[in-house]
């Protein structure tokens, strides 16, 4: 039994060696995913990269794109799969998450003004109106509360592209306040300040649920977390995080 256990790890990464993984990545989602003149940047992608290389039979390509159209790719099954999208159960129809690999906290951008003598979100902000990147789910970036006043209209949503995007419909007052990571650049925008904590998620790789094309799907899934696993004990992650953020 054993001899034929070896056979089929050694058959296994035979057939599997060599193998392009092409993930796509939110190319407007700085310091965390983003391009720079073509070239994929960002802490995700530094991190993944790093993950990869601790597997022999796979390589990774990035293909960076706007969040929708990555989303989107995924559901069809045209690249393995997507970074980094947060836990929703919805997602589950059509993604299998991979092991978290790094935490995030999502925050109220506005100015002075707004965030003033607000101290319970989402109550002090009803009557207001939130910019979200287009493509981002309203359950991950706030909880239960904040998405019934968005259902009922207690909140108006309008969205945008990209960070900058968002940044600067609340500064020119279309928009009041902004939620989104509390470690995206501010850059260009200092009438915009941080505000209070709205949720805490877990950043994930996204494999598509299509696997058709990808035999070497469980395959790649297992080696991949077990990498993911080993580099959040031995510090690896937290690392790379932090060599980005103390540059914010």
């Amino acid at each position: 039994m054993k001899k034929i256990i070896l056979l089929l790890l050694v058959l296994s990464s035979f057939l599997f060696a060599g193998k392009t993984i092409e993930l796509a990545g939110d190319k407007d989602y700085p310091p965390y995913s983003y391009s720079e003149n073509g070239v994929a940047k960002g802490i995700y992608v530094d991190i993944i990269k790093l993950a990869f290389s601790k597997i022999d039979a796979y390589d990774v390509k990035f293909n960076m794109m706007a969040w929708k159209k990555a989303i989107t790719m995924t559901k069809k099954g045209m690249v393995v799969g997507f970074f980094p999208p947060y836990y929703t159960k919805s997602r589950t129809k059509w993604t299998k998450y991979s092991e978290p690999i790094l935490e995030e906290t999502t925050i109220i951008f506005a100015k002075d003004k707004i965030l003033k003598n607000k101290v319970s979100f989402p109550k002090d902000f009803f009557g207001l109106t939130v910019c979200l990147n287009r493509g981002f789910d309203i359950a991950v970036m706030g909880k239960k509360d904040f998405i019934k006043a968005v259902q009922y209209k207690k909140i108006t949503v309008t969205e945008a592209s990209k960070n900058k995007d968002c940044l600067s419909r609340v500064k020119r007052g279309i928009a009041d306040f902004y939620i989104n990571d509390q470690f995206i650049s501010l850059s260009g925008f200092d009438m915009i300040k941080r505000g209070s904590k709205v949720k805490i998620n877990l950043g994930h790789i996204g494999f598509t649920l299509k696997t058709k094309r990808y035999p070497f799907m469980k395959d790649l899934e297992s080696k991949l977390n077990s990498v993911i696993k080993k580099m959040k004990l031995n510090g690896e992650i937290d690392k790379i995080a932090k060599q980005y953020r103390k540059a914010l």
